[in-house]
């Protein structure tokens, strides 16, 4: 990696990707040849931007699932109760964040989230079995499922697309000293 230039921005221009990271992500692969019998070690170079991630995560944001409502009683006396400054036994209505129902769907919205910046976050064409590019994230999603992404491999992914815009401990004090 070549050292940190600066570079003064004078004026910016609508439609000047200024901002626009790019990099490599090298990724392990392991594969068996059946030829030789052997394990082969594949690094697959995948190349990373780090463009459009907010904007997904805000259109994320707004489908998330949300927790059912629920009727809770607060008895007098309890933290709750003092808390809420009430001085006798209530009924509230609250979130029930441990509904087994919400929490599956918002892990696989979660999931589902990651995958999706890891597909904005790839700079490389997502095809579908007919060789058409896929413009949708959710099918994105779908098509990233099915390529045997370990959660290794997806970790690092984000964390080097990740690293695109975040300065590092070393070049903090390298550089911005």
């Amino acid at each position: 990696m070549k050292g940190i230039k600066r570079e003064r921005i004078t004026k910016i221009v609508e439609g000047e990707k200024l901002f626009l990271s790019t990099g490599i992500s090298y990724v392990k692969v392991t594969r068996f040849d059946e030829e030789s019998q052997d394990q082969e070690i594949i690094c697959l170079e995948i190349p990373i931007q780090s463009t459009g991630i907010s904007e997904l995560i805000d259109t994320f944001k707004s489908q998330a699932p949300k927790p059912p409502v629920i009727d809770k009683l607060i008895k007098e006396g309890t933290p709750e109760a003092k808390e809420l400054g009430f001085s006798r036994s209530e009924w509230v209505k609250t979130f029930d964040f441990t509904d087994a129902g919400y929490l599956k769907a918002k892990e696989e919205h979660d999931s589902d989230l990651g995958i999706a910046v890891l597909c904005k976050g790839i700079a490389v064409d997502i095809f579908d079995k007919g060789g058409n590019i896929v413009e949708d994230n959710n099918e994105k999603v779908r098509v990233m499922k099915e390529k045997g992404l370990s959660g290794e491999q997806f970790t690092q992914i984000i964390g080097n697309i990740t690293t695109l815009t975040k300065w590092s401990d070393s070049e903090k004090s390298n550089f911005l000293g």
